[in-house]
């Protein structure tokens, strides 16, 4: 396989980044703009340049949210920069299913893994009482904090969810939630392509098929996570209250301080 580079403004121009880009310049529905440096997302940190550390450090960047599994984290760790902040909070609800741990998979978990009844599964469940994004919120909150990067394997699912907290939070309507969303299908392009050359040095067909699905960047993902939320509290807004203590007036002293 081969895959075209595709660029977005949003992406950081990071020499081993893994679809690191900044949640700035979105527009919400007030017409105001997220600031740029300030909130990232991102998938792993453990190939980052020396060059990306010093870029990193003079944004400077300093709080990484690491929503891995901790076998994830121990197999990859991330690579820290000079005045960072590291804080491991895992997301996944399927963790004792399937991670993205892929070494750790064997030929009979693989032969009996749905993908799609997987994924939706975990759309469902993710924005459900969740501590990690607990953490996200409190760093979010958190007076004179500096700027955040959230990240998981890839930057797609985990990662996903978490910035939908944060445009929800910040005022985003829902078409543009979907949009950032959706955009990661382009910003991830490259380096799945590469993970799925190296994965089809031992698996086989039907098995490539399932991870390709995996990891690809479905409509019907985000709207499983977003139907589930109106079906359990009627709208988003409940929901960033009951579940992350984002009230009205939390809303909107975020949006003093992250947008312009």
């Amino acid at each position: 396989m081969t895959a075209t580079i595709l660029l977005h403004p949003s992406l950081t121009p990071l020499q081993g980044g893994v679809n690191f880009r900044d949640l700035g310049g979105n527009t919400v529905a007030d017409g105001r703009r997220i600031k740029r440096g300030w909130l990232y997302r991102s998938g792993a940190l453990d190939t980052l340049t020396e060059q990306d550390q010093r870029f990193l450090s003079n944004i400077p960047l300093q709080h990484i949210l690491d929503y891995r599994d901790a076998d994830e984290v121990a197999a990859k760790p991330d690579i820290l920069w000079p005045g960072c902040e590291y804080h491991h909070a895992p997301a996944n609800p399927l963790s004792n299913v399937i991670n993205a741990n892929l070494e750790r998979l064997t030929a009979e978990t693989i032969a009996a893994f749905d993908p799609q009844e997987f994924m939706l599964e975990l759309y469902r469940r993710l924005p459900f009482n969740n501590d990690a994004y607990k953490k996200l919120v409190s760093l979010l909150v958190q007076p004179g904090g500096g700027a955040l990067v959230q990240h998981c394997a890839v930057g797609k699912d985990r990662t996903g969810i978490g910035s939908v907290i944060v445009l929800l939070a910040l005022g985003a309507d829902v078409a543009t939630v979907k949009e950032d969303y959706l955009l990661t299908e382009t910003t991830l392009a490259t380096f799945r392509e590469h993970m799925l050359d190296k994965m089809s040095i031992t698996l086989p067909p039907a098995a490539l098929e399932k991870f390709a699905y995996v990891f690809s960047v479905q409509e019907i993902f985000i709207d499983t996570a977003l139907n589930a939320i109106n079906d359990l509290y009627g709208n988003t807004d409940n929901w960033l209250e009951k579940e992350y203590g984002l009230t009205a007036e939390v809303r909107e002293s975020l949006c003093a301080r992250y947008l312009e």
